[in-house]
C-alpha cells in the first residue's frame, strides 16, 4: 500500500476542486446508466466547488438493480463458500492500489481531514481482510451435528436470503456501504447498494471494488439518489436491508419489514445518544482531554460521537473550565491546510440548524461556549459546549448529530448511571473514576453496545475493525449482533437444519 502525505492529499483536493463534477452512474447488470434528475455535490468546504454529481434513480431503475441482483444469485449461490472468500479476497488489492485515490473521494465529499479521510479508507479496507476471515474459520456457516441414529446424517447450515439492499449514510459512504455488502456477498447474497447523494464519488468506488472481483455481473448492483430511491429499495421484493442511519427512520423500516406475510431481516445500526460519565475520583485532565475529541471529531457527524457529559459534583465547575480551554485549542478549517482537528459540516442546512440550535440555549440562559458560524466560504463552525442544565433538559435527550455536547451536574455515581440508562437508545458510552468499583459497576449497569473506562484521548469513540466490534444496544441497534465481528457476516444468512441417509452423507459436502 503505498504511503502519502498530507501536502499530497491537498494536492489532490485542490486538482479535484478545480477540475469537472465527477459525475457517477447506476450500475445495473453491468450497464452505465446515466438517468434521472442530476444532482450535484458540491464541496463542503468550498461549496463553490462542484466535485462529482449523481442521478436520482427512479422507482423503476431500483427494481430493475434488485431483478438484476436476484437473478445473478442464483449463479453466486452454487459457489462454494471457499470460492466467495477468495474472489471476496481479491478487492485487497484493488483497493490497497487506490487508497490515495478514496483519501480524495472523501476528503472533497465529506470534508473530511486527511487522517479521517484516510481511517475511513482503511476501515473498508479492514472489511475486506476481517469479514472474509471469520466467514472462512471452521465452522462459521456449517455444524455437523450428533448422530441421531446410526443411519441418518445431520447437519446445521447456513443459507442466504437472496438479495440485500443496502442503504448508505452521509458520513461514512464508503466504508458503511462496503461493509454490510461485503457481508451480503459472502454468505451467499445479491446486493443493492443505494449511495448517499452527499457522497456518491464514495459510494462509486465501492462498487468499482466489488467490479475488480470478478464477481457474476449484476450480483452487486448501485443506484444512486436522494431519499426516493431508498424507498424504493424498501419497498421493493429485497429479502433483507442494511442500514446505518437515524432511529426514527430505523424503526420505520423494522416495522415495515415485519407488517408482510413473514418477517424480514433489517439489520440496522442506527442513532445514539451517548454519555460519558466523571466521578469525583477522575482524571479530569485526561477526561477533558477524551471529551473534546469524542464530542468534535469529525465535527460531531457520527453516530458514535460524545453528546452528553454527567459529572458530579466534587469536579464539574473544574470540568467545565477544563473542556471550554480545550475548545479554543482545536482548528476548525479546510481540510487542505495542516494541522486541522474537523473540518465542515456537511450541508448548509445542516449549519444552519447548528446556528438555531446554539441560539435556543442562549435564549434559554445555559453556559454557552463557542458555537460560532465561521466567517468563510464553507460550513465551517466552532463547536459548543452547553453547561449548566440538567441531565433530562431537550438538549441533553436529543440526537442533533453536531458538534454540540452538553456538561450536566448529577449528584452522585449511581444518578450518573440512572441518566446515561434512561433513553431507549444505547450504542456508546464512557467512564472516567479512579474508583475501581464505580467502573466495575459501569460496565455491569451501563446499557450501551461499546463501551470505554478511562481510555486517554478517546472518551467513547475510536472503534475499529480488528481490535474491537462496534454495534448498539436497544434502539441504537436491530440484531444484538455487532459489525466488525466475527458473528456479523453470519446475519446476512438463515440457519436450514438438515438430515439425510447415510449413504447419500455426500450431498452435505
Amino acid at each position: 500500500m503505498t504511503e502519502f502525505t498530507h501536502a499530497q492529499f491537498a494536492a489532490d483536493l485542490n486538482a479535484i476542486r478545480q477540475g469537472k463534477p465527477n459525475v457517477v452512474p447506476h450500475v445495473i447488470d453491468g450497464r452505465r446508466i446515466y438517468e434521472g434528475d442530476l444532482i450535484y455535490r458540491e464541496d463542503p468546504a468550498v461549496p463553490s466547488a462542484i466535485v462529482s454529481g449523481s442521478h436520482e434513480a427512479s422507482d423503476a431503475l431500483v427494481l430493475e438493480a434488485v431483478a438484476a441482483s436476484r437473478k445473478a444469485q442464483l449463479e453466486w449461490d452454487t459457489v462454494p463458500l471457499v470460492e466467495r472468500v477468495r474472489l471476496v479476497r481479491k478487492g485487497i488489492a484493488f483497493g490497497e492500489s487506490n487508497v490515495r485515490d478514496w483519501t480524495a473521494r472523501l476528503g472533497v465529499e465529506t470534508g473530511k481531514t486527511f487522517g479521517a479521510a484516510r481511517a475511513e479508507v482503511l476501515e473498508t479496507l479492514a472489511f475486506l481482510k476481517f469479514y472474509p476471515d471469520y466467514a472462512d474459520a471452521p465452522g462459521a456457516f456449517e455444524d455437523e451435528r450428533v448422530p441421531g441414529s446410526p443411519d441418518v446424517c445431520n447437519q446445521s447450515v447456513l443459507r442466504p436470503y437472496g438479495v440485500f439492499g443496502v442503504i448508505t449514510p452521509f458520513n461514512y459512504p464508503m466504508a458503511l456501504s462496503a461493509g454490510p455488502a461485503i457481508a451480503a456477498v459472502l454468505a451467499g447474497n445479491g446486493a443493492v447498494i443505494k449511495s448517499s447523494h452527499l457522497g456518491p464519488w464514495c459510494g462509486q468506488a465501492v462498487y468499482e471494488m466489488f467490479e475488480a472481483m470478478g464477481l457474476p455481473t449484476g450480483l452487486v448492483n448501485i443506484v444512486h439518489g436522494a431519499d426516493a430511491p431508498g424507498k424504493a429499495l424498501v419497498n421493493s421484493s429485497v429479502d433483507g436491508m442494511s442500514f446505518v442511519g437515524s432511529v426514527q427512520t430505523g424503526l420505520a423500516i423494522m416495522r415495515q419489514f415485519n407488517a408482510g406475510p413473514y418477517p424480514k431481516p433489517v439489520i440496522a445500526e442506527m442513532g445514539g445518544k451517548n454519555p460519558v460519565i466523571v466521578t469525583d475520583s477522575a482524571d479530569i485532565e485526561a477526561a477533558a482531554d477524551g471529551i473534546v475529541f469524542s464530542s468534535f471529531d469529525l465535527i460531531g457527524q457520527k453516530c458514535s460521537a460524545l453528546s452528553r457529559v454527567l459529572v458530579t459534583p466534587g469536579v464539574h465547575d473544574r470540568l467545565v473550565e477544563l473542556v471550554e480551554a480545550r475548545l479554543e485549542g482545536i482548528k476548525i478549517a479546510d481540510p487542505v491546510e495542516a494541522d486541522v482537528f474537523a473540518g465542515p459540516l456537511i450541508t448548509k442546512e445542516t449549519a444552519e440548524r447548528f446556528e438555531r440550535v446554539v441560539a435556543s440555549a442562549r435564549k434559554a440562559g445555559l453556559r454557552v461556549a463557542g458555537g460560532e458560524r465561521a466567517d468563510a466560504e464553507g460550513y465551517f463552525v466552532k463547536p459548543v459546549v452547553i453547561s449548566s442544565l440538567s441531565a433530562d433538559h431537550e438538549l441533553s435527550t436529543t440526537e442533533h448529530f453536531l458538534p454540540l455536547v452538553t456538561i450536566s451536574k448529577v449528584a452522585s455515581f449511581d444518578e450518573a448511571l440512572k441518566a446515561a440508562n434512561q433513553l431507549s437508545v444505547g450504542l456508546t458510552a464512557g467512564i472516567y473514576t479512579g474508583d475501581e468499583s464505580e467502573a466495575q459497576t459501569f460496565l455491569r449497569r451501563i446499557e450501551a453496545g461499546c463501551v470505554d473506562v478511562n481510555i486517554h484521548g478517546h472518551a467513547c469513540t475510536g472503534w475499529f475493525p480488528g481490535p474491537q466490534t462496534f454495534g448498539g444496544w436497544k434502539a441504537s441497534g436491530s440484531t444484538g449482533k455487532q459489525a466488525y465481528g466475527k458473528w456479523y457476516v453470519q446475519q446476512f444468512a438463515r440457519e436450514q437444519a438438515r438430515k439425510v441417509p447415510l449413504h447419500m452423507r455426500s450431498l452435505l459436502g
